[in-house]
């Protein structure tokens, strides 16, 4: 088994960043990882930062359209960007400037109340969304655990084939390491042991639930396939799962390539 792809989401429940290696702290978390969020305002003031569920925040569950955003966040700089789809305009900006934060922030959320369905729109948050994240502490995971997220490229393929479609992509699922090289769904028997990925050495914590985030095409924003319904239904899960997650025994650095196994 090895490591074919690697992922970061710097900005909660929007799209994802393709990596070539990703850090792993002491705590195990992936480096870049759910540093930043939009958080409905009445979830509290911005620089509180402590953890709440996905329906705080803009989120894939319940806005598909944030699927078609592009977006990026450089650490280094500590500037974010996004681009919002139909529109030339690109907001961009340094995080550590409150201007621009809230210029960020007002861009964001002229596109955001136009659509239809939000929990906003229903009445059940209110408006505006704030940016809040420091931009290097990953605070904003769907659990407060914030552990590093692994499937299998076999897993998906069957997944796939159950749904009778040619392919899914593994986008949908927001896990941090794809791997390929074992049976169909043989990592959800993994919770409880050690695995070894390239120098790491982690603990199987347990399987993913999934939700309505993972029935939205990344690249049209449209709810296109019954992933959870598949996963019960038709393959026969008690509960939707697709991934692990793992809690590394010590930090380090995970690449494309290094192998996976069982310890």
């Amino acid at each position: 088994m090895q490591v074919v792809a690697l992922y970061r989401h710097p900005i909660k429940s929007f799209p994802a960043e393709h990596c070539d290696a990703i850090e792993i702290t002491a705590d195990g978390r992936v480096v870049g990882d759910r540093v930043l969020g939009f958080r409905f305002d009445d979830a509290g003031p911005p620089n509180d930062v402590e953890w709440r569920r996905k329906t705080w925040f803009a989120s894939l569950q319940h806005s598909p359209e944030l699927a078609l955003l592009r977006c990026g966040y450089d650490s280094s700089s500590r500037r974010i960007w996004i681009r919002l789809p139909d529109r030339s305009e690109v907001i961009e900006g340094s995080i550590d400037e409150p201007g621009d934060r809230l210029r960020i922030e007002h861009l964001f959320n002229d596109w955001y109340a136009e659509i239809d369905g939000t929990p906003s729109a229903l009445g059940r948050r209110k408006l505006p969304l704030r940016l809040v994240g420091d931009g290097t502490n990953g605070r904003f995971h769907d659990t407060s655990a914030g552990l590093t997220t692994l499937h299998s490229r076999e897993s998906l393929a069957d997944l796939a084939k159950a749904a009778e479609v040619g392919d899914i992509s593994e986008l949908r699922f927001r896990s941090n390491i794809a791997i390929q090289g074992c049976t169909p769904w043989q990592e959800l028997s993994w919770p409880g042991s050690n695995i070894q990925i390239g120098a790491m050495q982690f603990r199987v914590r347990k399987t993913v639930t999934r939700c309505l985030a993972t029935h939205v095409e990344p690249q049209s924003g449209q709810r296109d396939i019954d992933i959870m319904g598949t996963l019960t239904r038709i393959i026969g899960q008690t509960e939707p799962q697709f991934a692990v997650s793992l809690v590394a025994k010590t930090p380090g650095t995970i690449h494309i390539g290094d192998g996976v196994r069982i310890i």
